[in-house]
């Protein structure tokens, strides 16, 4: 007869928590000492949609994570009521500068209006956006770019045609990782600029950078909580 062997002790549950530099995941160094039944495991993807895209999917595969964690700084489109420092809890992300430079009216047309784009940019890629008491914490959606906004008009064009409300150079790629992975993705940033006539004081950086690592510390855990919690309920299964 055989004798039945105990069981191993069961894997940790991961967290992979990645920006685009080491200054910005820095901010993340309190939710590492407050982790208790999961690990982080934090990473650098390198700044902007290729080098996301070419980082992240191996990360994924090695680490297995049961989340995917992206944070950094954003900028804010005018007219959404947002003030530097403001945190933000992303809903969804699209690519938005991804399409066709055309004549008249808005000069620039989507790739996802165009009936031969993939299904990945012809609606926005949502996120893991729990629902949650953290005082600060808005909700809002996201746009990546190759090229950060510049110009009041080009700020105004992106906002009017995604209705979007903060953009970065990471968020969709990002997205469109996890969403290959089938795991969910946590975006939080911090508003360091208007996008809008480019203004990056260091200051204003700063303070963004200040606010994100206080939320880390002092709510990240209560967020990355809730979304393990959805992540559960919807039954994801990792597909390497």
């Amino acid at each position: 007869m055989t004798t039945p062997q105990p069981a191993g002790p069961a894997e940790p549950v991961l967290v992979l928590v990645c920006a685009a530099t080491a200054r910005e995941l820095a901010v993340t160094s309190g939710l590492r000492e407050a982790a208790k039944t999961w690990q982080v495991v934090p990473v650098v993807t390198g700044v902007g949609i290729p080098h996301t895209l070419l980082h992240l999917p191996a990360l994924i595969a090695r680490h297995r994570p049961a989340l995917i964690v992206n944070t950094g700084i954003a900028g804010a489109y005018e007219g959404g009521g947002w003030e530097i420092g403001d945190l933000v809890l992303g809903t969804s992300e699209v690519f938005a500068d991804l399409g066709m430079e055309v004549p008249g009216g808005e000069g620039f047309e989507p790739l996802g209006a165009y009936d031969f784009a993939d299904a990945s940019v012809r609606a926005p890629l949502p996120l893991s956006a729990p629902e949650t008491a953290v005082e600060g914490l808005k909700r809002g959606r996201g746009a990546t770019v190759n090229q950060c906004t510049g110009t009041d008009e080009t700020g105004a064009r992106r906002r009017r045609l995604f209705n979007v409300d903060f953009e970065s150079m990471e968020g969709a790629a990002a997205a469109l990782a996890a969403r290959a992975a089938g795991l969910p993705l946590l975006e939080i940033r911090a508003i360091s600029n208007m996008a809008a006539r480019r203004d990056m004081r260091p200051e204003n950086v700063a303070r963004a950078l200040e606010r994100l690592t206080d939320f880390w510390a002092r709510d990240g855990r209560a967020v990355v909580d809730a979304a393990l919690r959805a992540a559960r309920g919807a039954d994801r299964t990792f597909t390497p």
